[in-house]
Formats: C-alpha cells, sequence, structure tokens
C-alpha cells in the first residue's frame, strides 16, 4: 500500500464491533413475537445489509412490524460507548501522517456520525459516504467508490478499500481498485483481494 492514498474503510465489523448489539436487537424483535431465530443465522442475513435481514425475517414470518421494533431496540446504540476494532485508531493517525485520505463508505445511515464522534475518531476522516448521502449506492455497487475516487483525484491504483465483507470488496473491484481484507470471526469469509490481515494494525507493515 505504499502508493495509495485514499484510504475507504466501510463501518460495521471493520471500524467497530457492532455486529453483536445489531444482532441482539434483531433477535429481541423476533423474540417479542414468538420467534427464536440465533445470532448465527441472523448474521448470516446480515452480511448482505442490516436492511436485507429485517425484511427477510419480515417476510418469512410475516410479520410487518418487525422493522420498527427492530428500530427501537436499535435506538438504543447511542448509549454505549461504541467498541473500536484493534488497532484501527493507530492506523488512521498513521494514514493521516503520511498526509493520506481517510474515507468510508457504509450501507449505515446518519448514525454513523455520532458513534464516530463518541468513540473520538470523526476528525480523523475527510469524506464520509452513508446511505443518506446524495452520492450513495448500496454495496455492492461502485459508484460510491468511483465517486470518492474522483472527489479526492485519486487513480484506482492509488485507492484501497478496506471491509470485512464480500460486498465490501466487491464495491472496491467493481471501481478498478485495490481491496484489503479484514478476517474476523464473526464473519465466514474469504474473498477475493489483495491484501488480507487478521487485525487492523498489521496494516501497519503495509504503509511502508
Amino acid at each position: 500500500m505504499k502508493h495509495v492514498k485514499l484510504f475507504i474503510w466501510d463501518f460495521d465489523g471493520t471500524l467497530m464491533d457492532t455486529y453483536p448489539f445489531t444482532t441482539a436487537c434483531l433477535k429481541r424483535a423476533l423474540a417479542d413475537y414468538g420467534r427464536e431465530v440465533s445470532q448465527v443465522e441472523i448474521l448470516e442475513q446480515m452480511m448482505v445489509t442490516i436492511g436485507h435481514a429485517v425484511s427477510y425475517y419480515s417476510k418469512r414470518f410475516d410479520l410487518p412490524l418487525l422493522k420498527e421494533r427492530f428500530a427501537f431496540y436499535h435506538a438504543e446504540e447511542g448509549r454505549e460507548t461504541p467498541r473500536l476494532m484493534p488497532g484501527v485508531e493507530e492506523v488512521l493517525r498513521a494514514i493521516r501522517d503520511k498526509g493520506c485520505v481517510n474515507a468510508i463508505f457504509t450501507n449505515r445511515g446518519d448514525s454513523t456520525y455520532p458513534m464516530l464522534e463518541k468513540a473520538g475518531i470523526l476528525s480523523l476522516f475527510d469524506t464520509i459516504v452513508t446511505a443518506n448521502s446524495p452520492h450513495f449506492k448500496v454495496k455492492p455497487a461502485p459508484d460510491s467508490v468511483l465517486w470518492l475516487m474522483k472527489h479526492h483525484g485519486a487513480e484506482p491504483e492509488e485507492t484501497v478499500m478496506i471491509g470485512d465483507r464480500a460486498c465490501d470488496l466487491e464495491s472496491g473491484y467493481g471501481a478498478g481498485c485495490l481491496t484489503c481484507h479484514l478476517l474476523t470471526e464473526a464473519v465466514p469469509q474469504s474473498p477475493k483481494c489483495d491484501y488480507r490481515v487478521e487485525r487492523v494494525d498489521q496494516m501497519l507493515s503495509l504503509l511502508d
């Protein structure tokens, strides 16, 4: 990654360890309607998107109000201090020290901002594309990655998309840029990538 100048980060499961809380919220919402589903199974559906998982179970069990019930529990997310993935802040600061750009491309909405602020890393990002941004198109579409490259004047070979899921990396490959896969226990996926790390701080050795 010596020549990379634009680092585009996924949010959930890459910057922050949000999966345990999010899957538990949907599990609680389903339990309210008498449906017992394991968090492992729920996580499999959330690997597409959170919205996909809610829609899937809403249709599967004919629960038209599941989205509202899930939102009720998920609203509690901001009350807790977000848990950063190990090494995230150190790597973000190292990238900034090199004079490079940190950006975010997430399928999450505007809850991204308060979580980053509460975790103390909001100021380390130059641009953030969420589901509420005008330049957003849901992963694995490459549109938002292409927009970020144009916005920051970065060529594909100067850009890397970093994420823990196949859809993150597919959005990067669709835009022609490099990809870095964060291999986590929560996500049993090993998609095609240019780089693979088991911890975010392992990226430090790739920056020099």
